[in-house]
């Protein structure tokens, strides 16, 4: 998100001035925020586009210390079990995927500033190293040297001759992956890997580290520093109704056994990508079957006590520090578009998966 200055200035005095204060009243329960990663360095703003700069995140931060009350999640879902009233003031902080800087760099700085966190990891990705498919895609798509690429998975080629076609590509080709079946999703990701030569992608991987998951080791010693670790399916699988009913309930299934059994609980699931467009009825009920505490989507909303606990709304943590506080300070404008988009996920989505 880029903020013209003129909106940045309108946004700082709206905030100094006490008016978002004045929006804040409007809130209806607390706001479970969404990050991936933190990095020191962000040298390529495509490839390396789900973390922010750490200055960026402590900025934050300092923020959520001192205008609200960080809480658990299993703080939160005590709360919502018990009936209990929802603070508005209250924010959970939870980070996708699982890559290695939460470690590195999230968790040390949360754990001096004693607030708590989730991390939702995608088991297959930790299991094996494998890097997250969008990493390869906009890399591949970036950094190949050739003028075109042929995907026969999407039976299409994509031309290459300078930057603008490159983002172009990257945009159809990710539409593509975060739509299609995990099989043809894994079958782009193979054809993309193979646009650049084995020694460029180990140049690549060194460059950016930034998008390396973690170890299991790395997962442990992350969750002894207080972390909660919830689940992001087992490869990364986008729920949506395209996927096979076996496969979403092996993703979700897989994922929560695995993480068991290296960390000894898991209660919460976080939906990969996680619009109402993302996730499937039959991905809502494995959830529920799995006997997960809550499930989180990224529809946008606040916590109230008529969410649905399997389908519970989040607000990403936009990339800019203004926009960051306005759209805090009025999340409650979220609620109706979060029922809304509850209502026609419960009359549309169901069953929601085809057959195997």
């Amino acid at each position: 998100m880029i903020t013209s200055p003129v909106r940045r200035a309108v946004l700082v005095a709206s905030r100094i001035s006490g008016v978002q204060r004045l929006f804040r009243r409007r809130s209806q329960g607390p706001t479970v925020l969404f990050y991936h990663g933190v990095e020191e360095r962000i040298s390529d703003p495509i490839v390396q586009g789900m973390h922010f700069p750490i200055g960026l995140f402590e900025k934050q931060i300092r923020f959520l210390r001192r205008e609200r009350e960080v809480i658990s999640l299993d703080g939160l879902s005590d709360l919502i079990e018990a009936k209990k009233p929802l603070d508005r003031r209250c924010v959970v902080l939870t980070f996708d995927d699982g890559y290695s800087n939460n470690l590195r760099v999230v968790a040390p700085m949360l754990k001096a500033w004693g607030l708590p966190f989730t991390i939702f990891v995608s088991t297959r990705h930790i299991s094996e190293g494998r890097r997250f498919p969008m990493y390869y895609i906009r890399a591949a798509v970036m950094y190949t040297e050739a003028q075109k690429a042929h995907l026969p998975s999407l039976r299409q080629t994509f031309p290459l001759a300078n930057r603008r076609a490159r983002l172009e590509a990257l945009t159809t080709i990710t539409r593509a992956a975060k739509t299609e079946p995990l099989p043809v999703v894994e079958q782009i990701v193979t054809e993309c890997i193979a646009l650049l030569h084995a020694e460029r992608w180990a140049e690549l991987d060194s460059i950016f580290q930034s998008e390396c998951p973690m170890s299991w080791s790395e997962v442990v010693r992350t969750a002894a520093t207080g972390a909660t670790i919830g689940s992001h399916a087992h490869d990364h699988c986008i729920l949506h109704s395209g996927q096979s009913i076996g496969e979403i309930q092996r993703q979700v299934r897989t994922s929560k056994i695995e993480i068991e059994k290296h960390v000894g609980t898991c209660q919460y699931f976080a939906y990969p990508n996680g619009c109402a467009d993302d996730i499937s009825g039959e991905a809502h009920g494995a959830v529920q079957s799995q006997q997960f505490r809550m499930g989180f989507s990224t529809i946008l909303g606040e916590i109230t006590h008529d969410c649905d606990r399997f389908l519970a709304p989040r607000i990403f943590a936009v990339p800019e520090y203004e926009e960051f506080c306005f759209l805090l300070n009025r999340s409650s404008e979220q609620n109706e578009y979060y029922r809304t988009a509850h209502r026609s996920f419960l009359g549309e989505a169901r069953p929601g998966a085809v057959a195997n």
